[in-house]
């Protein structure tokens, strides 16, 4: 191979290496987010997050089985099941896949299916605790349907004709369960075949947003502390973006400010920090609203100080220090009551001290003075009873 076509293969290794980095931390950040959602038990919140990390890796058994876990806690017990038979079929998570299957199949009330799922888990660690009470759950269930299937042969063809309704009801749940899986297929899909559209929609964003040290230098420059409270100024974005248009420049932000491929420069972290605080704020529908009440009303009011003084500057000019004048003055308000707030609860604390010293000091002097009062009643005992012996000798 000529020098050339070795320096070529060598461009396009880096890029390969750089692509792959990409998808990874894009589907770590959204495992990490699905993560948390999960633990404070926003569990629609964490199925989106899981759903877009396994939108980048599909087969990626370990979010199959936390998504798995998340559908089944949010009540959609078929959509489980769908996620734990793939996170099965993976091979790579063993017991505890199974134990996904075992569950989904169990909320669903497939109980002879759970049953052996559950047994098969138990062979392999005889001491599990969750298959040991899914074998427990499912035997009970088991012996509930066998008991009334003989009480209702026993009360005749009536009876029969109602179990039979129920079977058919049953296998009718199986049925939609089944269409709403294949539903889900397609979604899946679709998704899929929109990814590529949307991967390339994040690479021009950051090739629009230039290099990490630009946007390290514009997130952390001087009074960044007032100019981020703008979380569409943090990102760069007009503040009538989409709700796609703010994912996707978001992500290819921290694609490009992730700490991992900034290891060099230690500001990297704060920066990227930034971007994680506006996207939270973009997340919450009344913060959203009242972020573009504010922005709105500093353009109004930048227009109004172009028209009145034009030699200011360009009329976006004056409309962006307006903008950042109003965020400044709300976050002052906010300081000033969380600044009030805590003074009072320092009164207040101070006071609740002062009157439990009050209170201590009075139950030591109580005590003093209860104290000193029986030793005076006990010298005084002492020298009645002298008196009286005194006289009884004379």
């Amino acid at each position: 191979m000529s020098e050339e076509g070795f320096a070529d293969a060598t461009v396009e290794t880096h890029k390969d290496e750089t692509a792959s980095a990409d998808w990874e931390v894009q589907r770590d950040e959204a495992k990490t987010a699905g993560d948390v959602a999960f633990r404070t038990k926003n569990f629609e919140q964490a199925i989106k997050s899981y759903s877009a990390a396994l939108s980048v890796d599909p087969d990626n058994a370990k979010i199959l089985s936390n998504r798995s876990a998340a559908y089944l806690l949010n009540g959609e017990k078929s959509k489980a099941l769908h996620d734990a038979k793939k996170c099965v079929a993976l091979k790579t998570m063993g017991v505890k896949g199974v134990s996904r299957l075992a569950a989904a199949l169990q909320a669903l009330g497939r109980w002879e299916s759970a049953l052996q799922e559950w047994k098969n888990i138990l062979k392999e660690e005889p001491q599990h605790v969750a298959a040991k009470k899914g074998v427990a759950d499912c035997e009970t269930a088991l012996e509930e349907i066998n008991k009334n299937k003989k009480e209702e042969e026993d009360e005749g063809p009536h009876k029969q004709q109602q179990s039979t309704d129920e079977e058919a009801s049953d296998d009718l749940d199986d049925f939609f369960n089944d269409v709403e899986e294949a539903t889900d297929a397609v979604v899946r899909q679709k998704e899929e075949e929109a990814q590529p559209m949307a991967t390339e929609a994040i690479k021009h964003h950051k090739k629009h947003l230039g290099t990490s040290e630009d946007q390290i230098k514009r997130l952390l420059a001087p009074n960044c502390k007032w100019r981020n409270l703008n979380p569409y100024l943090v990102l760069d974005i007009p503040h009538t973006a989409s709700e796609e248009e703010i994912s996707r420049r978001y992500k290819a932000l921290s694609l490009l400010l992730h700490p991992d491929k900034n290891r060099n420069n230690p500001q990297a972290q704060d920066a990227f920090d930034e971007v994680l605080k506006a996207k939270a704020k973009l997340n919450d529908e009344h913060k959203v609203s009242h972020t573009r009440q504010l922005i709105e009303q500093g353009m109004k009011q930048g227009q109004m100080d172009f028209e009145a003084s034009p030699d200011k500057g360009a009329l976006k000019e004056c409309q962006t220090k307006a903008v950042q004048r109003i965020f400044a003055q709300v976050e002052f308000k906010r300081q000033e009551v969380e600044d009030r707030q805590r003074k009072q609860q320092q009164r207040e604390q101070q006071q609740e001290e002062e009157e439990l010293n009050k209170e201590r000091e009075s139950r030591k002097f109580d005590k003093s003075w209860k104290q000193e009062e029986r030793v005076d009643k006990r010298i005084g005992s002492w020298r009645d009873f002298q008196k009286k012996k005194k006289t009884k000798s004379s």
